[in-house]
């Protein structure tokens, strides 16, 4: 991956999705890779992010593979 140059995934909560593809989308991005953390994650403690973090990682890099070079 390192070859192809740096490439971007946002992270967005469940709520916000929507308005996260939009706002790609008006940017010029529409196939901007987002990766869906479940909301809310602002009253989460810090084992729970810890432990959503490990769950997400997988489709993180998932998408980071597939993503364009930026």
């Amino acid at each position: 991956m390192a070859k192809r140059g740096p490439v971007a995934v946002t992270i967005c909560s469940a709520a916000f999705t929507k308005l996260g593809q939009a706002q790609a989308a008006a940017l010029g991005d529409p196939g901007l890779p987002i990766a869906v953390i479940p909301h809310p994650f602002g009253l989460r403690t810090r084992d729970e992010v810890r432990q959503l973090a490990a769950k997400c990682v997988d489709e993180i890099v998932a998408l980071a593979s597939k993503a364009k070079p930026a």
